[in-house]
């Protein structure tokens, strides 16, 4: 009885903290392949993420994923910054140095309920 009760609850959790998470919608300021990256990575697209590094060089992946910055900061902090957990995992375990998170464990307001995306320009800087 215990175990339905806490299968349940932490159900409830996971489905209360996923349906509370801020929304983000990512505008590119130009073409570049490197901006599509970052538009990517903030949009949780792993796939599209090595997709655009494919078209930049795949020998050179670790280079260019630690030479990119979206809007002044790595491709992996930003990607743990919008909360986009699988390319966060994919660019983090590339990065290396300064560019690389250490994520640790915090505690946000979950009560915040916003119904509109919040719209993140995106440029980078080589």
């Amino acid at each position: 009885m215990n175990l339905i009760k806490l299968v349940s609850f932490s159900a409830g959790l996971i489905f209360a903290s996923t349906s509370m998470a801020q929304q983000y919608q990512f505008v590119a300021m130009d073409n570049s392949l490197e901006t599509k990256l970052c538009v990517k990575a903030g949009n949780d697209d792993a796939k599209g993420v090595k997709r655009v590094i494919r078209q930049l060089g795949v020998k050179e992946r670790r280079q260019h994923i630690n030479n990119i910055a979206c809007n002044d900061m790595s491709a992996a902090k930003f990607a743990f910054k919008y909360q986009a957990t699988n390319t966060f995992e994919y660019l983090n375990r590339l990065s290396y140095g300064v560019n690389k998170v250490n994520p640790s464990v915090t505690i946000k307001d979950v009560a915040n309920k916003t119904a509109k995306p919040k719209v993140i320009y995106v440029s980078t800087a080589n």
